[in-house]
């Protein structure tokens, strides 16, 4: 029994040993320091912080803040391990709202550098200075000091060789560093914060309110263009800001995400996000966005990991439809005129619509899809018309401007057509350049793109056709052959479902051959066989991404198919256009990602006058 005692294997490590062993999760690396020591502070309720980095923080992280100091008794406890000021018992944890809890990051820093700590507690007349090297107190005393803490790490991981060889080069661990200081500087705008790198003043940011930090950080162009995010359902509360798809980002490194002011680090959530994003962004890039999450402690768990960076949320469902959408809102409501509110559906006691005076019969019940017989004698196509054509008795005349001789000569794109005085139906509406509706409002002049406007108009209603009730068809005159390779067959075999949901008549007539007998009723397309090969062909080239197919298809069909740049439409059709545009879900961007309309503002039409 003696032996076996005197040979055992299993030993208790010393202190020091266990702490430098339990730093290596919380001090990763420089900007893991910067991060607990700012998370202090910011529990100490500290107005300014300023943050000194030399040498990407390898040889010194300063951080001085005006919070509530520490006395000496506190000061000579703040270094032992588990030692914290924010909760007593495990229950406090339900109902916690303070950064730090554990206790661990201060031994953990000060048991890999060389750690100097000055603090006076509010109130007091004198302060406490500490100096620690590897975890060993060297020397505490008392010295004059301001009110606040200072605390100094210099030579990080000089005992800890291993992991100081692993750290990246001073480019890329200032970069995250930065990171960290924008995370709490976003999170904090009524707090004041500088960074300073070689003796440099890197950021100075004086107190603001949210948009006046997004200014101060990415620039004021950006602020001036970020959409407002703000929506709450049961137990979380979503809020802060995106850029609009003009203002993509190369890259996905400005993405910030907090819960209760705490940076997290969610796949998930950002998933959400990404996913409420796509209908604006499919042209590519990545949005920036600020976005706060508001719980209750007793809703989320953070006491996953000692950097506290993951989170556990009793309901995971909940948090991620609750944010996708919140953001999907925010892109659908953006800095639309009260004029262009989305238009009531037929029967509301709000102001009448042209369209419930000249709509098409009735679509089709879910469950078949009524073939119209052709007419003997089909109308000539003049290309692309809008969904339900007006009927052309009730067509109101064109006015045109009075032009002189000379400039009626000039290229009849030039024209601006003026539908009627505006009425109760909504304000007036001109066409310039016979690609653009031009409208007055109460806040500047709405222009609106045809082709993109109708292109959403057309998306919609193809999704709507392929997820609830199928498209009216219309029988072409001449049905038309058309032949794929044999490594497209898939595709239309894929999409023929959906192209017949949408009204097309297609069916298989050979090997390799298809016939398109039917086109969906009210869009007047010239050649059947040339749109069903674009759309084929657009949708197979979109096939390598995450996109819906059913979304593929519909984009690429209302993209064919919508009226066309260059192509002039009677008053009535505008109306038409702009009335079935503002009943969408979302009238801002095209399918595609293209901006439907834009406003120009009186602000932006006084400073061309110098206003």
């Amino acid at each position: 029994m003696t032996e076996n005692i005197i040979n055992k294997k299993i030993i208790t490590l010393p202190q020091s040993v266990a702490n430098r062993i339990a730093a290596g999760e919380v001090v990763e690396r420089p900007s893991a320091v910067v991060k607990e020591l700012i998370e202090n502070a910011l529990d100490a309720d500290a107005s300014k912080i300023t943050v000194v980095i030399e040498d990407a923080g390898r040889t010194l992280i300063k951080l001085v803040d005006n919070g509530a100091g520490m006395t000496g008794a506190d000061l000579a406890v703040a270094i032992g391990r588990h030692a914290t000021s924010k909760l007593e018992r495990f229950e406090d944890l339900e109902s916690l709202t303070t950064f730090g809890f554990r206790g661990e990051a201060l031994p953990s820093i000060a048991s890999v550098s060389r750690l100097d700590i000055i603090s006076r507690a509010r109130g007091d007349d004198i302060g406490t200075a500490l100096n620690i090297a590897g975890g060993k107190v060297e020397k505490c005393e008392p010295v004059a000091a301001a009110e606040g803490t200072s605390i100094s790490v210099g030579h990080l991981f000089y005992n800890v060789p291993a992991r100081r060889k692993f750290l990246k080069t001073d480019a890329t661990e200032f970069k995250w560093i930065v990171g960290v200081f924008k995370y709490f500087a976003l999170a904090f705008p009524d707090v004041a914060w500088e960074l300073f790198h070689k003796g440099d003043l890197i950021y100075k940011l004086p107190a603001a309110d949210s948009l006046g930090r997004i200014a101060s950080l990415f620039g004021e162009d950006v602020a001036e263009e970020m959409i407002r995010i703000d929506h709450k359902l049961g137990w979380i509360e979503v809020s802060g800001w995106i850029t609009p798809f003009n203002l993509a980002q190369r890259s996905n490194s400005d993405q910030y995400l907090f819960l209760n002011k705490r940076p997290i680090s969610s796949p998930r959530l950002n998933h959400a996000i990404t996913k409420a994003c796509e209908p604006y962004y499919t042209a590519g890039g990545y949005p920036l966005y600020i976005i706060m999450l508001k719980s209750d402690p007793d809703r989320f768990d953070i006491n996953i990991h000692p950097a506290k960076k993951e989170v556990k949320f009793a309901d995971e469902n909940g948090a991620y439809s609750t944010i996708r959408l919140a953001v999907g809102k925010a892109f659908s409501e953006a800095g639309r005129p009260s004029e262009l509110e989305k238009i009531p559906e037929s029967g509301s006691t709000s102001r009448p619509s042209v369209l419930q005076a000249v709509r098409s019969p009735v679509e089709a019940p879910s469950h078949l899809t009524p073939l119209i017989p052709f007419q003997s004698k089909p109308p000539k196509p003049r290309g692309p018309l809008l969904p339900f054509p007006a009927d052309r008795t009730e067509r109101p005349p064109i006015r045109e401007t009075a032009v002189s001789g000379k400039e009626a000569e000039a290229d009849h794109k030039e024209a601006i057509r003026v539908p009627v005085e505006g009425d109760d139906n909504g304000p007036v509406i001109w066409q310039i350049f016979e690609t653009y509706l031009v409208s007055p409002l109460k806040t500047g002049l709405a222009f609106i793109d045809q082709h993109v406007a109708h292109e959403r108009i057309l998306y919609e209603r193809s999704l709507k056709a392929i997820e609830q009730e199928p498209w009216s068809s219309q029988q072409i005159l001449f049905p038309v052959t058309f032949t794929l390779p044999h490594e497209d067959i898939p595709f239309i075999e894929e999409s023929l479902p959906l192209l017949r949901a949408m009204g097309f008549g297609i069916e298989s007539s050979g090997l390799r051959e298809f016939r398109i007998y039917a086109s969906p009723a009210g869009v007047k397309i010239a050649n059947e066989r040339e749109l069903i090969l674009e759309i084929i062909e657009e949708y197979k080239e979109n096939a390598v991404t995450e996109i819906d197919p059913r979304k593929r298809l519909a984009a690429a069909f209302a993209c064919r198919c919508a009226v066309k740049a260059g192509q002039p439409l009677e008053p009535l059709e505008m109306r038409r256009l702009v009335d079935e545009l503002f009943r969408t879900d979302d009238p801002e961007f095209c399918p595609h990602g293209r901006p439907i309309y834009h406003v120009l503002n009186r602000r932006e039409i006084d400073k061309w006058f110098r206003r």
